[in-house]
């Protein structure tokens, strides 16, 4: 008899925590391991079912209740060329041209190696979800295609309905067979709190920290696939050199593969690739706080009345520049990802409400109540109160509304209103944030784990996000290339890896 699908995944996961749960009871812990893999999420579930249907064993460690990881969030979007879904729609596409499309789309910057194995084995591993109850929203697939961002060139981004826990439940249809027989046994609740090496230089195992003791187990193969560090402030501050400001991903993203791998002489790379976004408004200075609201600054969906300056007072950006990519990229180099969206009163009366769904009565409630919402009487006043430099927003506003008046500006912007000259002036402070992790480990084309000298770490290997959105994503939004690539990889670990 068939399960429903939102049965059976609640079922896999009791099981699973059973499983664990006895598991870390029992004394057999020297016996040794064909994979272990190190998280039990986007990566590491596809490693394990393709290692378990070779006939591997394989122990699968989450630090979580659950298995999942980011799945349980995700917005479910993947990409690949030559797809099932393609062809039921006479749409003909390569790998080369999925290739071709992301490098363009992140300018050169996403990893070639990285992204040339994904593109290669992204058909199989769509089809593989697809074939396993995976499905795409009715008009799929789309290039995604939207205003300001780049897109492919051909139709193959799609997604389903209940978003990345239809791809979950995918997975956890392949899972349960290989969990019924025993081949994987999953350790949730549980941390690695090292990797442990022979006296050669290999990893040999890890030291788990469970709920009740510290277990140490042997294994062939070890696998890193713990996602990303976007929950860890000091990590994140460490890694970009400013705060996270938000956490809006999965609570168990720490970093942990990060910080195992340096443990045994890794390295990283990807430090420059950092995304911070458009910027939203945050809800507290206590970072990381929640996205509180946004203010509109696409100009297809509102043209810009007012200007954006950055710390030092000055503007960074055309206001009303068309492409989502080079307003991120403008606010990626400027200090502390913060800026402020200043007017005057002339522009909040005169222009339509800027941020989403509120009306003025509303903005205006919220300035000098909310610590984001800033309102005075003089420029140097609301300088001040905004920590902006006076002087620095003096000249900006002096040069903008000369720039109103001639209809040029120095930085290209063509819808120009009015000036800024009646008070109350307003500031509304918005911070760059992002839920990717940019940095990650650096691997060779076998995904083996490299050291500072660009040698391979013996029997250690890692897939997903902790290789660093950076490689996949470059500092761009790119369609599908979260998912996709640790989907694909950690499915391509459990396929070739020795057993």
């Amino acid at each position: 008899m068939s399960m429903k699908r939102r049965t059976f995944v609640g079922s896999v996961a009791v099981a699973s925590a059973q499983v664990s749960n006895s598991f870390s009871a029992v004394s057999n812990a020297e016996e040794e391991w064909d994979f272990i893999i190190v998280g039990a999420g986007t990566a590491g579930l596809p490693a394990a079912v393709f290692a378990s249907k070779r006939g591997a064993r394989v122990l699968l460690i989450d630090s979580a209740s659950k298995i999942g990881g980011t799945l349980n969030l995700a917005m479910g979007q993947i990409a690949a060329a030559g797809t099932k879904t393609q062809k039921d729609k006479g749409i003909i596409d390569t790998p080369d041209d999925h290739y071709a499309d992301i490098m363009r789309m992140t300018s050169g910057l996403a990893n070639k190696d990285i992204i040339r194995k994904t593109v290669d084995n992204a058909p199989d591993t769509v089809n593989w979800l697809l074939d396993n109850g995976l499905k795409p929203l009715p008009d799929h697939p789309v290039t995604g295609g939207s205003p300001g961002r780049p897109c492919y060139t051909t139709a193959r981004y799609i997604w389903g309905k209940n978003a990345g826990k239809d791809i979950l439940a995918a997975i956890l249809n392949e899972l349960e067979p290989e969990l019924k027989s025993g081949r994987v046994v999953t350790q949730l609740d549980s941390d690695v709190i090292s990797l442990n090496r022979s006296d050669s230089g290999s990893v040999e195992g890890v030291t788990v920290q469970t709920k009740i003791d510290t277990v140490s187990f042997k294994g062939k193969n070890i696998l890193l696939t713990t996602g990303g560090y976007a929950m860890n402030p000091e990590l994140f501050e460490k890694l970009i050199g400013e705060p996270t400001y938000t956490g809006g991903t999965w609570p168990f993203n720490f970093g942990k593969g990060l910080e195992l791998a340096e443990s045994v002489g890794g390295s990283l790379r990807g430090y420059d690739l950092h995304r911070a976004g458009t910027g939203s408004i945050i809800s507290s200075t206590n970072f990381p706080a929640k996205v509180y609201s946004r203010f509109t600054t696409y100009p297809d969906q509102r043209l810009p009345w007012e200007i954006w300056v950055n710390n030092n007072g000055d503007r960074f950006i055309r206001e009303d520049e068309p492409l989502t990519e080079n307003r991120a990229a403008a606010l990626n180099d400027q200090d502390d990802f913060r800026y402020a969206i200043v007017f005057d009163e002339q522009i909040f009366r005169s222009s339509p409400p800027g941020v989403r769904g509120w009306s003025r009565k509303k903005m205006l409630e919220h300035f000098n109540t909310h610590p984001m919402f800033i309102s005075a009487n003089t420029i140097e006043e609301l300088s001040r109160k905004a920590s902006l430099s006076f002087e620095g927003l003096r000249k900006t506003i002096v040069d903008y509304n000369k720039s109103v008046r001639t209809g040029e500006d120095s930085l290209g912007r063509k819808f120009m209103p009015r000036q800024i000259k009646s008070a109350p002036y307003y500031a509304i402070i918005h911070h760059g944030h992002s839920a990717t992790s940019a940095v990650g480990i650096k691997v060779d084309n076998s995904l083996r784990v490299l050291d500072s000298n660009e040698k391979p770490i013996p029997n250690l290997y890692a897939a997903g996000e902790v290789l660093g959105s950076g490689s996949t994503l470059g500092k761009v939004f790119t369609p599908g290339m979260m998912l996709t690539p640790a989907l694909t990889l950690g499915r391509w670990l459990g396929m070739n890896l020795s057993i």
